[in-house]
């Protein structure tokens, strides 16, 4: 049960850290002509550098190795920054579809496993 309450939270802030990295992406891809995959790879630390500070004071209430945590967090994000990437490239710049809808559905499934990976490293109880 423990598990299912700290999965629902960490989707919650994923939701949070998304909407922002969607905003900023949006804003960007729309209003400026830098190429799409810096915006995404602004707007995914944004989000990245988000999800972070919430999950460590209120989902997994760490009190210690705040930099330890955040260089793995940061590590994790590049794993989803990556996955998010090659969707990007296939469906947005070889197939033309629409940025923003492949920008959710790829936010979304890099989500699960960056939570699996977050919970297992990043969060793990560290020994002192």
């Amino acid at each position: 049960m423990r598990k299912l309450k700290e999965f629902t939270k960490y989707i919650m802030i994923a939701a949070v850290g998304g909407i922002l990295d969607l905003l900023l992406f949006i804003v960007l891809h729309t209003y400026t002509d830098i190429h799409i995959q810096i915006v995404n790879l602004i707007s995914m630390f944004t989000g990245i550098t988000t999800n972070f500070i919430l999950n460590y004071h209120f989902n997994f209430k760490a009190d210690s190795k705040f930099f330890k945590r955040y260089f793995s967090f940061l590590t994790i994000g590049a794993v989803g920054f990556s996955i998010v990437s090659i969707f990007v490239f296939i469906f947005v710049q070889n197939l033309e579809w629409n940025a923003i809808f492949v920008k959710i559905g790829a936010t979304m499934f890099a989500t699960v496993i960056q939570y699996f990976l977050n919970r297992y490293i990043s969060f793990r109880r560290y020994r002192a």
